[in-house]
């Protein structure tokens, strides 16, 4: 069908193209977070390496993601590597439940009017931004790679 054939080179096409924040800074947020009334990328940062995840508790694809990032905490932390996790529209109640109740203690950026996620051009989660220490974005992709050590070294 015509249809299906149009939203199937659509879709060709994005997945060609690079992010457009490929090469450049982090876009700087400041948002509420779970643990204070209000921090920013930076702040939060503090000129370390980063793994920017966005996502949502109602995404299965986020909460596999993020049971993923949870396991590997040690190891990024051994790595100077931040997680920072970015909540796509939902409440601090919803968010701080989901995060108790699978007993992951994690710090997260509540993006609740979206506006981080706009700046950032998320078309859909799970999203993560692959920052390095100069606070430049180095990939951007949909699950963990293997070599996200690589991506932030490159």
């Amino acid at each position: 069908s015509f249809l299906g054939t149009v939203v199937y080179q659509a879709q060709a096409q994005f997945f060609l193209f690079e992010n457009p924040l490929v090469g450049k800074r982090a876009p700087e947020f400041s948002t509420p977070t779970l643990s204070a009334s209000e921090k920013s990328l930076s702040q939060f940062r503090d000129g370390h390496k980063a793994i920017i995840f966005f996502w949502a508790t109602w995404c299965p694809h986020c909460r596999t993601q993020l049971k993923e990032l949870h396991k590997m905490q040690q190891q990024l932390q051994e790595d100077d590597i931040k997680i920072v996790l970015v909540d796509l529209g939902e409440s601090a109640k919803v968010v701080s439940s989901y995060m108790k109740k699978n007993k992951i203690d994690m710090e997260v950026f509540l993006d609740k009017q979206q506006s981080v996620a706009e700046e950032y051009g998320i078309v859909g989660v799970p999203t993560f931004y692959f920052v390095d220490q100069e606070g430049v974005i180095k990939a951007v992709e949909h699950d963990i790679p293997s070599n996200y050590k690589e991506i932030l070294n490159s």
